[in-house]
């Protein structure tokens, strides 16, 4: 199970959460279930490369100067919402 999750969350991360997720639906009857809703968890969030494009663009629409230090910022912002999330998986796996 461990190499199907890491796939996941590389899937995740570099392309989007959604292809993430229809690939662990494939999964569903092969992977253990407690794996299964952990991966769930893990894989909530908006943490991905592209993520960081639309802060950029948004939030710089807004704050059209300070775009330099939104990018500076987009990759740590990204993998702070990661880490968030996959902390949510692990209190999940805790509970289950």
């Amino acid at each position: 199970d461990i190499l199907e999750m890491g796939n996941l969350l590389g899937t995740k991360i570099s392309i989007n959460e959604f292809v993430a997720f229809v690939e662990l639906a494939q999964l569903k009857g092969q992977i253990d279930p407690r794996t299964f809703v952990i991966a769930t968890y893990a894989l909530c969030g908006f943490a991905n490369f592209g993520s960081i494009a639309i802060q950029i663009g948004g939030i710089g629409g807004i704050a059209p100067s300070r775009r330099s230090d939104l990018a500076k910022l987009g990759l740590r912002a990204m993998f702070g919402g990661a880490l968030a999330s996959w902390m949510t998986a692990c209190i999940a796996g805790i509970l289950i």
